[in-house]
């Protein structure tokens, strides 16, 4: 059930999936136009290993519009906020896209991360796709079928091998079409955050960290994705094939066991050791 709640005077909406079995804990925060409802496969698919709190945070999601002059660290201080309530002290960390920069920082600033999952994002925007991000956001101010059509023409490709492609970008049009001015809103606050935002803790990351990158994805390319890896001291990088920057349609299955397989390696060495001590 999703909930919303206003913490120190920002507002997210959340919801828990629960495991019985285990005490283990999932974070999941998603992409610039992702909301709770969109994700769900996803969310149950991690749930089946831990108990997942899909979150949008403020800024993201179907929130409040949060202004840009928020930094990306300071959203992730509100997450820390929202898991302090929550009573979580500590967790695997899955990010989609946009998520990536605040799951980075949440790395810097919260000291429960156990594992930490990323896909399609990178950490900013990196110097070849800022022209991109900004032509989006000039779509934005002009419509919302200009905006749809250039977000989606932007961020996926129509190489064959895709599965569902044309269906699937329709579908993403037809989608972003529906959004009230409040969710075109906070996607063009959270792209000028990104054009501002460069990480500056990537070195000292060093939990588990898987980088999924989609083999098509015209905007976080697979060559970015692995440049992003290489900056990581504990890092897998896996390309997903057939897919491009929205794999979660276009393979979602594929995508949802490489997302958890560090959450789930995790698990299974914890319930090891607990069957050792008998």
């Amino acid at each position: 059930m999703k909930k919303t709640l206003v913490l120190n005077g920002n507002t997210f909406r959340y919801s828990i999936y629960e495991n019985n079995d285990t005490d283990q804990f999932g974070v999941f925060l998603m992409g610039a136009l992702q909301d709770i409802d969109s994700v769900d496969f996803f969310s149950r698919e991690f749930s089946k290993v831990v108990n997942t709190i899909v979150i949008e945070a403020p800024g993201t999601g179907e929130t409040e519009v949060l202004q840009a002059t928020v930094s990306v660290r300071d959203q992730a201080k509100m997450v820390v906020d929202l898991l302090k309530y929550l009573k979580v002290d500590k967790a695997h960390v899955f990010g989609f896209s946009y998520a990536t920069a605040v799951s980075v920082e949440l790395c810097d600033v919260w000291s429960g991360v156990q594992s930490l999952s990323i896909a399609c994002g990178v950490p900013g925007i990196p110097e070849c796709a800022r022209k991109v991000s900004l032509q989006m956001v000039a779509a934005a101010l002009k419509s919302k079928s200009t905006f749809a059509n250039t977000f989606v023409n932007a961020l996926t490709s129509d190489h064959p091998s895709i599965p569902r492609n044309k269906a699937i970008r329709r579908s993403l049009v037809a989608g972003i079409m529906k959004y009230d001015q409040i969710r075109v809103d906070v996607f063009i606050e959270n792209t000028f955050r990104l054009l501002a935002y460069k990480p500056k803790n990537l070195a000292s990351i060093t939990v588990p960290t898987l980088v999924l990158a989609g083999e098509y994805d015209p905007y976080a390319t697979k060559e970015i994705m692995r440049d992003f890896y290489g900056k990581l001291k504990n890092a897998h990088f896996v390309v997903l094939k057939n897919a491009d920057h929205f794999p979660n349609l276009q393979q979602p299955h594929k995508a949802a066991d490489a997302l958890i397989t560090l959450a789930n390696h995790y698990r299974q060495v914890c319930e090891g050791f607990k069957v050792i001590e008998g």
